[in-house]
C-alpha cells in the first residue's frame, strides 16, 4: 500500500477516535477517506438511529466505502471501531481503536492502538502494531 496513504488515514482516525474518547468516553464506528486527489474526509454512517449498533454502521460504511474503491471514486479508504485484541507481548486483551486500511490497488491492513482509561481518569495509548489483510476486499467485508 502507499504508505503515505496509509499513514495519513491512518493519522485522521485516530486523531478523532482519541478526541471522541477523550470527551465521550467512546466512539461509534466511522469512516475514512483519501480522494483521487489526495483529499482526506471524515464519514459518517448514518443508519436512521440516534444509537445505533456498531455492526449495522460497519456494515453501511464497509459496503459504502468498497463501492467507492471498486468506481475509483477515491483511491484509499478506512474504518475505524473500537475492538478489544491482546497487543503483541502481553497476555490480557486491551480496549483498542482499530482502523482498517484499504488502497485501490487492493493491498489493505489493520493498524491497532491499545488504550485504557476514562474521561475522569483521562485516556492512555499504547504503541500502534499493524498485521497485513490481503486484498482489500477481505479487510471492508
Amino acid at each position: 500500500m502507499a504508505s503515505t496513504d496509509a499513514n495519513e488515514l491512518f493519522a485522521a482516525a485516530t486523531e478523532f477516535a482519541k478526541l471522541q474518547l477523550r470527551t465521550e468516553g467512546e466512539f461509534i464506528p466511522f469512516g475514512v477517506s483519501m480522494a483521487t486527489d489526495g483529499r482526506v474526509a471524515m464519514v459518517a454512517g448514518d443508519v436512521g438511529s440516534e444509537h445505533p449498533r456498531s455492526t449495522d454502521v460497519i456494515s453501511l460504511l464497509q459496503s459504502a466505502l468498497l463501492r467507492l474503491l471498486c468506481d475509483g471514486a477515491i483511491r484509499a479508504a478506512g474504518i475505524c471501531l473500537d475492538v478489544r485484541v491482546v497487543p503483541p507481548g502481553q497476555e490480557e486483551k486491551s480496549d483498542a481503536i482499530a482502523v482498517r486500511l484499504a488502497h485501490a490497488s487492493g493491498e489493505a491492513l489493520e493498524v491497532l492502538v491499545p488504550y485504557a482509561g476514562s474521561v475522569d481518569a483521562g485516556f492512555s495509548f499504547g504503541p500502534s502494531f499493524a498485521t497485513p489483510a490481503g486484498d482489500f476486499r477481505h479487510n471492508m467485508v
